[in-house]
């Protein structure tokens, strides 16, 4: 009877231990699958820009502050009722968006929003990690346990959330399904809260000494100088995820599947430094300088291919691992760790606050990121290693002439740089939350003739000849007898035009008297943009208007407007990135609105990233339209000025299309060579399914 009992009470622990592991790890798991899952809800009312996203993460930062706060001061005084603390977010359930649509994506708006819909939940669940290691290190389940572990569990389930839902759960499944199933899965945490509580039972008088645990009960006070380290090695790296979410998600588009890719990696670095015996591994002790100098880099030359951007967020990854190895390595005994987690989600509100909110204000491009790799060299060099000192004074020649060489490879594309640009004359820059724009002129190869380009992120959208007799001369994709060319020619003037996107302006020029063009543009700065540099609108031929805000929602908020467009051309790409929201059925619809009787729907796709023929055709043909496509590969000018581009025109009705199909242009349907796709909604949306990696690596 006694060694059964003693076996019963040898289990206890054990099973004490998986259920506080369990409970940490599902809070986790659905405190991460919902960051996503808002920005998805949130993109109906405000758009796809990327700096919603930005705001949703700088918010999300402020919340975990919020929680850890909570857990700091009231978690030891509450007790069992923080169990109550927990159902309040009941009130919230099922998880939902609720907003005014709002074109102009105000920031103050989404942020209101936010609060209202998402604060509850969130603050409750970012509790988690933090009260379960209290509770674990008041309890006598948790004597002689490191409770830091708990941590490493907390980032395994926020890894497993973020990945699960870019290449599970939004391929999969549709947002209605998904936050219904999120809500009941909250209901099933707080039932694990509670089971976690009655077995672990946290005692305030097991604190009091027993044998030898004179540290656990008179803990040494912290000096004020610990906190500056903790807050540092926490705001660099956060401020250094909203740097690279920024560049990536201006180049690549803003959409669950981008936005995780850098959260997860930044979590796996709390996962692979946060463990029993973890922090910064030797090698990056010894080269974290080459590493900082290889993303500065990869920085000057811009993302441009798959290869360039994967070898981006590895060294991401690895930096991150640096910072958060050696806070790990400056953590504090278990009695502290309120004040350690407090002061992390501090430093790590304030460096997504200043990149989200103080950057666009002050940098006039995306100079937080580089200031974030000196930042972090001074940081660095501040804290390092003794290997790293060591080094040069101990290594063998071959050794010291090796890195040299090492250091000098990686440099040099910063030289090769600064050497090409050189030969552009930058005239003006440009910041502000939709991104930065860059006026460059540039002469041509073997050519006396000067092309200004309108440069967004590191991509082209527009330019135009500063010769005068060539000025009027439309340039890039948008050239005469390209595709577009082609499509405009099946419109006889008068026209009535509707363009999402305005870039320089370049479409202008196919205006004729008596014509009419709309634009509609999400960026407020833009037209002046335009106008002050190019010439495309000033001397345009037709009458122009300029509607600000998102396009799509923009044309469906002014549905007391009932003026019918002949062709509505959607141009409105950042970059290389997908505006998913004009993209679905229910986008679509609203331009079919607008169209007239005979009208046409033109969709410029070109992209490096994606191939969007295939989502179109579904899409399109969901909705009982006709539609063709372009082959790029036969450009019908060879200048580097010209670019066909991958075009989609749509059409109620397919003889309206038959003279692209007659000029070589291909009919979707059977035989286009083409996947097949489910149709992209509101609802469901798969990007990954879209992506050209994807089809490269599987």
């Amino acid at each position: 009877m006694t060694d059964s009992s003693n076996r019963n009470d040898a289990g206890k622990p054990k099973l004490a231990i998986a259920l506080l592991l369990f409970t940490v790890f599902l809070g986790a798991v659905l405190l991460f699958s919902m960051e996503p899952l808002v920005g998805r809800l949130l993109t109906p009312y405000f758009g796809g820009a990327a700096h919603v996203w930005l705001v949703c993460l700088m918010f999300f930062q402020a919340m975990l502050f919020l929680g850890y706060l909570y857990a700091h001061l009231l978690v030891r005084k509450l007790g069992a009722w923080h169990l109550l603390f927990l159902l309040i977010p009941l009130i919230s359930l099922p998880l939902r968006i609720g907003a005014i649509a709002n074109p102009g994506t105000p920031l103050l708006a989404v942020l209101v929003t936010l609060v209202f819909y998402v604060a509850l939940p969130f603050v409750a669940l970012s509790t988690t990690a933090v009260v379960a290691q209290t509770w674990l290190t008041n309890s006598q389940v948790g004597r002689n346990r490191e409770p830091y572990t708990l941590y490493a569990a907390s980032n395994a389930g926020s890894l497993l959330a973020l990945l699960g839902y870019a290449f599970l759960i939004e391929p999969l499944s549709g947002l209605r399904v998904q936050s219904l199933v999120w809500s009941g899965a909250y209901i099933v945490y707080v039932l694990f809260v509670l089971l976690t509580w009655l077995k672990i039972r946290p005692d305030k008088e097991y604190r009091k000494p027993t044998e030898t645990t004179s540290e656990r009960v008179t803990p040494k006070p912290l000096m004020h100088s610990v906190y500056l380290p903790w807050i540092l090695l926490s705001a660099l790296p956060s401020a250094f995820l909203m740097a690279t979410t920024n560049y990536l998600t201006l180049e690549v588009g803003s959409f669950p599947f981008v936005w995780v890719i850098p959260l997860a990696l930044y979590l796996g670095s709390f996962i692979v430094t946060f463990r029993t015996h973890g922090g910064v591994p030797r090698f990056l002790k010894l080269f974290w300088l080459e590493l900082l100098i290889a993303a500065f880099a990869l920085y000057l030359l811009g993302l441009g291919m798959w290869p360039v951007l994967l070898c981006q967020l590895c060294i991401f990854f690895a930096i991150c691992i640096v910072a958060h190895g050696t806070l790990y390595e400056l953590r504090p005994p278990g009695s502290y760790l309120t004040h350690f987690y407090l002061s992390s989600a501090f430093g790590g509100w304030i460096g997504g606050a200043f990149v989200t909110l103080v950057a666009p204000h002050v940098f006039r491009g995306l100079f937080e990121y580089p200031l974030t790799l000196i930042l972090f060299a001074a940081l660095f060099w501040w804290q390092r290693d003794k290997a790293f000192t060591n080094f040069w004074p101990d290594a063998s020649r071959f050794a010291a002439w090796s890195r040299m060489l090492l250091i000098g490879i990686l440099v040099f594309p910063i030289g090769v740089w600064f050497t090409s640009s050189v030969t552009k004359s930058t005239k003006f820059r440009h910041r502000n939350f939709y991104g930065t724009y860059r006026i460059v002129d540039q002469s041509l190869e073997k050519s006396s003739m000067v092309v200004r380009q309108l440069i967004h992120g590191s991509t082209l959208h527009g330019s135009q000849f500063l010769d005068p007799s060539m000025r009027l001369e439309p340039t890039a994709y948008y050239y005469r007898g390209g595709p577009m060319s082609e499509v405009y020619e099946l419109l006889p003037s008068p026209r009535r035009m509707a363009v999402i996107g305005l870039g320089a302006g370049t479409i202008s020029t196919y205006t004729q008297k008596g014509d009419l063009l709309v634009y509609y543009e999400i960026d407020p700065d833009n037209e002046k943009i335009a106008r002050e540099w190019f010439t495309y609108l000033k001397e345009c031929k037709g009458n122009i208007r300029l509607i600000e805000g998102d396009g799509r929602l923009s044309m469906q908020a002014r549905k007391a407007d009932k003026m019918k467009y002949d062709i509505i051309t959607i141009d409105a790409f950042t970059g290389d990135g997908i505006p998913t929201h004009l993209l679905t059925r229910e986008a679509i619809s609203v331009y079919l609105d607008r169209l007239g009787e005979d009208g046409i729907i033109l969709f410029h796709i070109s992209n490096r990233y994606y191939d969007l023929r295939p989502v179109l055709k579904s899409t399109a043909s969901s909705l009982g339209l006709f539609g063709a496509m372009n082959d790029p590969g036969k450009q019908s000018k060879a200048n580097s000025q010209y670019v066909d581009g991958q075009w989609v025109a749509l059409a109620v009705d397919s003889t309206r299309l038959r003279p692209l199909i007659d000029r070589g242009w291909t009919a979707l349907g059977n035989g286009d060579g083409l996947k097949d796709m489910a149709p992209w909604t509101d609802d469901y949306i798969n990007v990954l399914g879209t992506c050209r990696i994807r089809d490269k690596l599987f």
